[in-house]
């Protein structure tokens, strides 16, 4: 057994002086707030009623969504509140739709108030209880994801959560660097709490009415969003490849921002000493020193600390793996983001004996010039064509298109994408407020005439799932990867409003299908091979572990004809692959971390034992590790080793390849399968 006594000399503030921002005149300034959102209110209300799918303004069961998306973006856990707090909101679960139509801001007013008043309760008896409290890690476990377990009813049933989260956030604070004991770790989280309590004390009355209204948006379904100055910003950001900021793809872990990787030629790059599994647990937006703790931030408000022009200075609080904590002042720059566009390389592949060339070609997204990009936004579709002109001159004999994590983008340039694999037809069915309609395949456009293999994950969203599809039905590919890919069927458009500065409601306005009828939202993408990836838990249930997620559905399809007729290869391809698989010592070792990402994708609770936490925390680097190995040196062939379902997707192809009789797309009026690059190859 062991057992820790520990003794809080001092905190670095008293929560009740925290208390001092409620001053006499935050009536006047959340009234004010009020006024100048409520022409954002009236346009985003217009949006919804005039352009999302449903046509529907919002009634009472939108009411109970919001409802629900506010008071839990607030506790999403359940250990904040009390049930006599909930019962109280609960009285206002249907008047938010009236509310919001009149710019009636009042019960997100009353639910700040509420949860500072209960947030600091919290941070008292976290500070008394790690200040006196006697830890035993001898055993047992915590439910540390409560969403959808009751609130406590009374405020003792609270404590005796709170004692068991603070036993088990000592010891993972304690485990994450030992190096100061349990005091050190104990004395780092009263810290945290008292910058948690700050930070909710130092938001902004506006803060609360744009959480009101993003939380009505979001209550129509998974992706209508409404987007704050910053989110908007980030979003056009991502669609045309430019970028000012300080150069990091992070994720929301580990009680902060955690780096996944550091985009090469930017600002962080540059500097040098921030790398991927490092930590940001501060940031002073202004490089000021006025650090602002990121424990508990929200995307939208990391968004708006990282956000700000070319030259700027930014301070980022940094804790390295091995517990060092030290902070650095960066200058934001343009970030080039040239890796994130469209790739290609030439591999050699082994096809029947002979080696052969083939493409590897990688698309992140589907980027293309946002609403304002103006001439500088990019086409995904024009590099690709660009890249694939490229493999058809060094003369491959067939193309790996590698799609795994492409979370979508832009629904036209996927048309155009489809095109340059297909000869004629349809390329995508919508349903719209206008009615159904198909999108054809662009007249002329061909550029890839061989054999081609997609490779999709459980990350592939949106386009990055509707393109394999047709090229799936098509008999254009044979699509390998996770079992499913995310299942995002749906289309959005974006209004922009201009109300002392640029927001937006991202609205979904239609559904797209697969030539077949067969709608990809919910179920997704299915996979002709298993490649199961490794993923984040973000990735693990797809769109059916979102909030509010439209139904699958089947229209009518289009008429069409298959380019080829790939599924009687799939069994001999399925069985090879299965064969090579089985004794790959490589493959298995990436098959336990795919096992255990799954088991913390579905992990409720956490030991509070020593020994068993440690163990935990051993498989859950390695799986940290696997996807940052992937998101840095995955994604090319020259690192087939360090890619396993890369190098097996290579593999796959050169069987396709032969199967297929070394055949190029045939010309429109030609019989299928006439045209042969390569002689001497079965055609089975």
């Amino acid at each position: 057994m062991r057992r820790f006594s520990i003794a809080v000399v001092a905190v670095f503030a008293c929560a009740a002086a925290l208390t001092a921002q409620g001053r006499p005149s935050r009536k006047q300034a959340d009234a004010k707030a009020a006024t100048r959102h409520r022409a954002t209110v009236q346009a985003v209300n217009r949006a919804l009623a005039e352009h999302h799918l449903t046509r529907r303004a919002p009634d009472d069961m939108i009411s109970r969504r919001a409802w629900t998306n506010l008071v839990e973006s607030c506790d999403a856990d359940h250990m904040v509140f009390l049930a006599s707090d909930i019962a109280e909101f609960e009285k206002s679960i249907v008047k938010l739709d009236d509310a919001f139509r009149k710019g009636d801001f009042a019960f997100a007013y009353k639910l700040r108030d509420v949860y500072r008043k209960r947030l600091r309760e919290r941070v008292e008896f976290a500070t008394n209880e790690l200040a006196h409290a006697e830890f035993e890690f001898k055993g047992g476990d915590f439910l540390y994801k409560r969403d959808g377990e009751p609130w406590p009813a009374t405020a003792a049933e609270r404590d005796a959560m709170w004692r068991m989260r603070l036993k088990g956030e000592v010891l993972d604070e304690f485990l994450g660097c030992e190096t100061g004991g349990v005091k050190r770790a104990a004395v780092a989280l009263v810290k945290s709490y008292l910058d948690e309590l700050s930070a909710e004390m130092k938001r902004r009355p506006d803060d609360v009415c744009e959480d009101f209204i993003a939380a009505v948006a979001s209550a129509y379904d998974a992706h209508t969003l409404f987007l704050t100055k910053e989110e908007y910003r980030a979003f056009k950001t991502g669609m045309n490849l430019t970028m000012c900021g300080v150069g990091v793809e992070w994720t929301l872990k580990d009680g902060g921002i955690k780096v996944k990787r550091v985009l090469p030629g930017g600002p962080v790059a540059k500097d040098g000493r921030i790398k991927p599994g490092d930590v940001i647990t501060g940031v002073a937006p202004k490089g000021d020193g006025k650090i602002r703790k990121t424990d508990g931030l929200t995307t939208r408000e990391v968004v708006a600390l990282f956000a700000g022009k070319k030259g700027e200075k930014i301070m980022l609080e940094v804790r390295h793996p091995d517990g060092r904590v030290a902070r650095y002042v960066i200058v934001r720059d343009e970030v080039p983001m040239d890796d994130e566009a469209a790739t290609s390389s030439v591999v050699e592949i082994d096809v029947a004996g002979k080696r052969l060339k083939a493409g590897y070609l990688r698309l992140p997204s589907f980027y293309a010039a946002a609403p304002t990009g103006g001439s500088k936004g990019r086409s995904c579709a024009e590099d690709l064509r660009v890249e694939l002109e490229k493999l058809k001159k060094a003369g491959v004999c067939g193309v790996l298109f590698d799609l795994r994590g492409n979370n979508g983008g832009s629904l036209d340039d996927a048309v155009k994408v489809i095109g340059l694999f297909v000869r004629s037809g349809p390329a995508v069915r919508m349903r719209g407020t206008g009615g159904d309609i198909t999108l054809p395949v662009p007249a002329n456009s061909t550029v890839c005439e061989v054999p081609v293999l997609v490779l999709t994950s459980r990350a592939s969203a949106s386009a990055g799932e509707l393109v394999p599809a047709t090229l799936q039905d098509l008999g254009r590919a044979v699509v390998a990867g996770d079992a499913q890919t995310f299942g995002k069927g749906t289309a959005q458009t974006v209004s922009e409003f201009n109300n002392g500065g640029d927001c937006a409601a991202v609205v979904t306005d239609g559904r797209f299908y697969r030539v077949t009828g067969a709608s990809t939202q919910f179920k997704g993408v299915e996979s002709d091979i298993l490649l199961p990836s490794v993923f984040d838990d973000e990735y693990y249930k797809g769109e059916r572990g979102l909030k509010y997620p439209l139904p699958w559905d089947e229209i009518e399809g289009s008429d069409f004809s298959a380019s080829w007729d790939l599924n009687k290869f799939i069994p001999e391809l399925r069985r090879a692959s299965e064969e090579r698989l089985a004794k790959n010592p490589a493959w298995k070792k990436h098959l336990e971390k795919v096992k255990w990402a799954e088991e913390c994708s579905a992990r409720k609770t956490i030991p509070l034992s020593v020994s068993e936490r440690k163990a935990q925390f051993k498989r859950d680097n390695a799986v940290d590790a696997a996807i940052e190995l992937q998101e840095n040196r995955g994604y090319n062939p020259a690192n087939r080793k360090d890619d396993v379902v890369l190098d097996e997707g290579l593999r796959i192809l050169a069987d396709l390849v032969r199967l297929n009789g070394g055949r190029v797309l045939p010309q429109a009026k030609s019989p299928a399968g006439s045209n042969v690059l390569l002689g001497g190859l079965d055609d089975d």
